[in-house]
């Protein structure tokens, strides 16, 4: 039995705690983010998305960032940018979509080289906006893993597929807080 057969079962759940944790601000939530990470890229690396790998790598290191980040306070009114920012971020995104794409095209075997580059590139983004608590980010999450849902079907990652959903459902949750009354 392959190791990512307990291994992605867990990299998702730890994932899972990270967000819902992120959602009630708790600092600590980062840890749970960092191995679920590790985890992952390692899995996405036998699966031969490479993009991907690079994703899950980086999200350890802005695991640490945003564990430093909220180690203070959690802050009580996020900061809302321009949408002059949203824009500029969403232009110099589409721009390493379309290079990163190319660049898995034509010196890797990556799997769905266009796909694993938008939702890396796209994590990244939400990420970013994510650990800078700018409520914006749960918009660009609900795109990305709504994408990643149909990537990691194709690549019968079941368990990521799941995290997906979840996180797409979580992200319009943490954007609207239709719960806040519960």
């Amino acid at each position: 039995m392959k190791w990512h057969k307990w291994g992605e079962p867990l990299a998702a759940g730890l994932n899972l705690l990270y967000t819902i944790g992120y959602m009630q601000s708790w600092g600590g939530s980062f840890v749970a983010a960092g191995i679920g990470s590790v985890l992952f890229a390692w899995i996405c690396w036998q699966k031969k998305l490479l993009a991907e790998v690079g994703l899950w790598a980086f999200y350890v290191g802005f695991a640490l960032y945003g564990w430093w980040n909220a180690s203070g306070a959690w802050p009580e009114n996020l900061p809302v940018p321009q949408p002059e920012t949203h824009l500029l971020s969403l232009a110099i995104a589409g721009v390493g979509w379309a290079a990163l794409a190319r660049a898995l095209r034509k010196t890797s075997k990556a799997d769905l080289p266009i796909w694993d580059a938008f939702t890396t590139v796209g994590s990244l983004l939400a990420t970013f906006w994510m650990v800078q608590f700018v409520h914006a980010n749960w918009l660009y999450w609900m795109v990305v893993d709504a994408a990643a849902v149909g990537l990691y079907l194709r690549k019968k990652l079941r368990w990521g597929a799941l995290l997906m959903i979840i996180y797409t459902l979580l992200a319009i949750e943490g954007y609207w807080n239709f719960l806040a009354w519960i």
